[in-house]
């Protein structure tokens, strides 16, 4: 029969790739029948039909990465996929940053980020190549999702018309709410590089030699925030790359000074951020933090549970927020503002830091004396530095964050609302404070540090990366994943106290407590320490009672039903070697024991 006109056109074969296989395959084994799969896809019941009936021959060729009869797709050069990872990353920091970016922007950055990891790994990559071109732009915004990123013009400074006008409207807000200074609140993203160290010292000047990682190149980042009569600190929210570092191995997340979470690019999100206020659950029901901890607040303060959050418009506060709760008003400050009246801005951060680099340095201080005595200062600084841990920082952020007082909390709101703030010391005193102290630590180990190198030090935790901190992020990244011993699948096991060496440790306490009373001349100081430090050991004391009081239920029980006669079984039945309490106590045994353990 002749072919109608046309047909012909209609009737040319074309080679099926492996990919449209391996998903006809993959429909059939679905349950969709022949006739569907070959619908949906647009080809004839034949052809579906002959691919998934010959599945075990392309199943081969997938597994041997062999394939025949299929049509080669051209991958990205992995320089080029890497350096758009990155580029991601600088686009979001960019933004963070409140700073425009435009297409001739994000290509020019794309080509110098590439040049730089090029010459970065040296011949291994010297006939990589890449150019920024149009087509290229627009095949990276669909692959990273990026849309509406086009904003014509430069970086946007501060507007200082909205910043003198937006007090007067904030002041009408407060007085038709009738907020006190105790129910308004702010917060305030900021990155931390916890292991830099200033420029001059030689821990900094050897990363600077030493090929790959930099330990100084690991961020995090934290979210800070208080009321304005300063007398709530919330609990800092902080961001990691990893959800499961090897240092937090044993504790429960829950009972951190911080409030972690994590994301590859160690990052605030707008999912984090929605979370942490109290919208949502996530997937490991770990609680939402600052509605229930304001309306605790309020409760105990005896005052309404209604609040005025004020935050800065960027894109990881999305305005969703705005209708969240009817106790919580969410005001977002005007565009490009943030450096004028953001209060946590104004030098409550600025404080943070300073006491954040005097608390490391403490640290070290107090690490070298317990180093054997031999070697130089250096080399013991160097050790100690090496074994800082994201736990001990930790462990500073809680005692940083302590330290900010509340006067310091109460000052920065003077821009904001004028009106409602009484005159308190600045903050800059305190700041110059700590930084004259911390020069003066590093000078008793040795460092080449100078009031101007830790002004530095704090401008470069919120300094837009650079393309050697890109790189430099993203290698220690890939780093701590292959050697921390500890990646985000582990299973978290939170340690258990042994009762024996938890007894034993508060003994040891107890009987330092007992010698220093009496070597030291002074009763009234010693009278003090013993004080405060019983009083710190009690929650132990209490653990150790309440185990006992277990211990002795559990004997007591036992003794009991030892004591109690079984009935006497028949002698066809018994055997002579059965201990007549051994299924009951031992059942006992285990309950008891499951008991002590909850």
């Amino acid at each position: 029969m002749a072919l109608a006109p046309g047909d012909e056109k209609k009737r040319i074969r074309k080679p099926l790739t492996l990919n449209q296989k391996l998903e006809m395959i993959k429909m059939s084994e679905q349950g969709m029948s022949i006739s569907d799969i070959g619908r949906k896809l647009g080809l004839a019941r034949t052809t579906v039909s002959t691919v998934v009936n010959a599945k075990e021959k392309y199943l081969k060729e997938v597994k041997s990465a062999t394939p025949v009869h299929t049509k080669v797709i051209r991958k990205r050069d992995n320089l080029i996929a890497e350096m758009e990872k990155l580029l991601v990353v600088w686009i979001e920091d960019q933004t963070s940053h409140n700073v425009p970016l435009s297409q001739a922007i994000i290509q020019s950055k794309a080509l110098s980020l590439f040049n730089a990891m090029k010459t970065d790994r040296g011949e291994s990559a010297k006939y990589e190549n890449f150019e920024a071109s149009r087509g290229w732009f627009n095949r990276f915004k669909e692959r990273s999702h990026l849309h509406n990123i086009k904003v014509q013009g430069e970086a946007a400074s501060a507007d200082v018309e909205s910043a003198e006008a937006f007090p007067e409207e904030l002041a009408k807000i407060i007085e038709d709410g009738g907020y006190t200074t105790q129910q308004i609140f702010n917060v305030d993203e900021t990155g931390l590089f916890w292991k830099k160290m200033p420029s001059r010292t030689f821990i900094a000047k050897e990363e600077k030699l030493m090929p790959g990682f930099k330990a100084a190149k690991d961020r995090l980042t934290l979210l800070l925030g208080a009321n304005a009569a300063g007398d709530l600190k919330l609990k800092p929210m902080m961001i990691y790359h990893s959800e499961n570092p090897r240092a937090l191995k044993n504790y429960a997340k829950s009972s951190l000074p911080v409030y972690y979470k994590s994301n590859t690019k160690a990052w605030m999100t707008a999912s984090l951020f929605t979370t942490w206020s109290g919208n949502i659950c996530t997937p490991s029901n770990f609680t939402d933090y600052f509605k229930p901890t304001v309306e605790a607040y309020c409760k105990e303060k005896k005052i309404p549970f209604k609040i005025l959050m004020l935050t800065d418009n960027a894109p990881s506060h999305p305005r969703a927020l705005m209708e969240m709760y009817n106790e919580i008003q969410v005001v977002f400050l005007p565009a490009n503002t943030t450096s004028i009246l953001q209060p946590m801005d104004q030098g409550v951060i600025a404080t943070f830091k300073a006491y954040y680099l005097k608390k490391t340095f403490t640290a070290a201080i107090t690490a070298l004396d317990s180093y054997a005595s031999d070697g130089a200062t250096q080399n013991k600084l160097k050790a100690f530095w090496k074994g800082f841990t994201i736990l001990d920082a930790i462990k500073a952020i809680r005692d940083s964050w302590n330290e900010v007082s509340e006067s310091a909390l109460r000052r920065v709101w003077k821009k904001l609302m004028p009106t409602f703030m009484d005159d308190v010391p600045g903050l800059e005193t305190s700041v110059e404070e700590v930084n004259a102290s911390v020069v003066d630590m590093a000078r008793q180990l040795e460092l080449e540090v100078e009031p101007e190198d830790v002004a530095e030090l704090f401008a470069s935790h919120d300094q837009p990366l650079t393309d050697e901190d890109l790189i430099m992020i993203e290698e220690q990244r890939r780093l701590f994943l292959e050697t921390d011993g500890s990646t985000d699948e582990d299973p978290v096991c939170i340690r258990e106290m042994p009762t024996k060496e938890l007894e034993e440790y508060v003994n040891l306490i107890e009987k330092g407590l007992a010698g220093l009373e009496q070597i030291d001349g002074n009763f009234e100081r010693s009278s003090s320490v013993n004080k405060i430090v019983s009083n710190g050991i009690a929650c132990y004391k209490e653990i150790l009672r309440e185990r006992k009081r277990q211990s002795m239920k559990q004997t007591s029980l036992l003794s009991y039903f030892n004591k109690v006669p079984q009935p006497s079984s028949s002698p066809s039945t018994s055997r002579p070697d059965e201990s007549l309490s051994s299924s009951p106590p031992s059942k006992l045994i285990c309950i008891e024991d499951s008991d002590d353990e909850s």
